[in-house]
């Protein structure tokens, strides 16, 4: 009778010590690459909506200046000033109180340490402030009936008319200068009598 030799078992399939060793460093390299990934994302997502965020800020603010310009109504008792650096007067289209109900608004521009701002007050409350990068170049300008430009209201030599018939936000300088105007749609002349017409 034949005795066979016992046969060796075959070596068990599987990941040596060394060969796990190495699947560890390559796996946590790549989570740190993918966390690197993921933050790189995170503040250029961030820098993104800042940028956003300006940019509907001062879409607003052109827009809330043109409504409160559009409302301004003359008024004996607060009459319209207006210099190049800031406006104040009587507004039905005020930003915080009821639309139609007569509040005292004033726009300003302001130097502040990184430049400068325009600054909104309703009703001698500030209200808003948004930083300006072309602060130098900025500033207000009033325009009569007939289209004249004046750099304050009432103009020197004294126009019968109580508000101007626009009202204009200049930025930058020479060839860059944009400007946003905003007209008045109501009476520029104060009438004792509400139903009276204003002379053409």
């Amino acid at each position: 009778m034949k005795v066979s030799a016992p046969r060796l078992r075959a070596a068990s399939a599987g990941f040596t010590l060394m060969e796990t060793l190495v699947m560890l460093v390559l796996v946590s390299m790549a989570a740190t690459m993918m966390f690197q990934m993921l933050n790189s994302y995170r503040i250029a997502q961030q820098r993104i909506a800042a940028q956003a965020g300006q940019m509907d800020r001062s879409s607003l603010f052109e827009v809330w200046l043109v409504d409160g310009v559009r409302g301004l109504r003359a008024d004996p008792a607060k009459p319209f000033v207006g210099s190049r650096s800031s406006f104040e007067g009587v507004t039905l289209n005020p930003l915080y109180g009821s639309g139609g109900a007569p509040s005292a608004i004033k726009w300003q521009l302001r130097a502040t340490a990184d430049g400068g701002e325009i600054a909104y007050a309703e009703d001698g409350k500030d209200r808003w402030s948004m930083p300006l990068r072309d602060f130098d170049g900025a500033r207000f300008v009033y325009f009569d009936r007939d289209g004249q430009q004046h750099d304050q209201w009432p103009p020197a030599q004294g126009l019968q008319e109580s508000l101007p018939a626009g009202v204009g936000f200049v930025r930058g300088t020479g060839v860059g200068e944009r400007v946003r105007l905003a007209s008045v749609s109501g009476p520029l002349i104060v009438h004792d009598d509400p139903f009276e017409l204003e002379p053409e």
